[in-house]
Formats: structure tokens, C-alpha cells, sequence
């Protein structure tokens, strides 16, 4: 069972190496539910998840704040979805998200992931991003079992 660790990165370099590390680790039915205050490095992170799985060009990864959701074609389909826009579970269930994050053959990553409450899976891993200053930030890897991760 996977413990509470947290990692300090110096720089946009080193989050983007630190998830793409985790990445490599994922399987298929992941879900990690990403969580931080605006600019806090959560689509730095997805980028770097997105380049672990194979994706060669990680600028490719922009955050879907209007368009909701994208879909990666990395060697496991990587959804990504932003949630910061939306308010109700029935804003959620409109864009299908839990038929998505239920997907086992697929790894969801979720911004803003603190909105979902309860129809975020009981295996999602959260990912608490801090930003500390210039390009520092605090990542605090925290699985679904333990305190309230937000």
C-alpha cells in the first residue's frame, strides 16, 4: 500500500523528470487527481506524465479549462481533464467523467480534482502541488486512503 511521500522540485525541469518517473509506474486504470492553487505547476506535471507514457512532444499538453478534457495518445491512452469551470455532479456526469475515469485501459489525470468529491475513484492517487517561489514547488504524493489530501 502506497505511503504519503513528498518531493521538493527546483525547477520546471525537475517536475516535469519527477513525474515523468511516475509515470513509468502507472498501469492502465490509474487515476491521479491533481490539486493546487492556480499556477501551482498541475499541467507541468500531466506534461510530464503525458512524456513518461511516450509522448514525444509534451508541449502538446495545454490545460482543457474550456474544452474540459483531452485525450493523449501516449503507449496507455492519458486522459486529462480540468474541472476548474465546472460546479455540480451534474456538470460532471454531462461530460461522462466517471465512464472515463472508470476506463482500465486508460490513465486519468485531473486537475482540479478536489471538485469531484465522491465520484472520483477509490484508487485515485492525489498529486498536492505548492508553488514556493520562482520555479520551486512542493509535491506531496498522497493516496486515496489516507487524511483528506485538500
Amino acid at each position: 500500500m502506497m505511503t504519503q511521500k513528498e518531493y521538493l522540485s527546483q525547477s520546471t525541469e525537475e517536475t516535469l523528470e519527477f513525474a515523468s518517473r511516475l509515470a513509468k509506474q502507472l498501469k492502465p486504470g490509474s487515476v491521479i487527481g491533481l490539486v493546487g492553487d492556480l499556477g501551482s505547476g498541475k499541467t507541468t506535471f500531466i506534461k510530464g506524465i503525458a512524456h513518461g507514457l511516450g509522448l514525444a512532444n509534451a508541449d502538446e499538453v495545454k490545460s482543457p479549462t474550456f474544452v474540459l478534457m483531452h485525450i493523449y495518445k501516449t503507449t496507455i491512452p492519458l486522459y486529462h481533464f480540468d474541472l476548474y469551470r465546472l460546479e455540480s455532479a451534474e456538470d460532471f456526469q454531462a461530460i461522462g467523467f466517471e465512464e472515463f475515469t472508470a476506463d482500465s485501459k486508460a490513465i486519468s489525470c485531473i486537475e482540479w480534482a478536489d471538485k469531484a468529491g465522491s465520484l472520483l475513484p477509490a484508487h485515485t492517487v492525489f498529486v498536492h502541488l505548492e508553488h514556493l517561489g520562482l520555479d520551486r514547488r512542493r509535491i506531496i504524493i498522497i493516496p486515496r486512503h489516507s487524511a483528506k489530501p485538500y
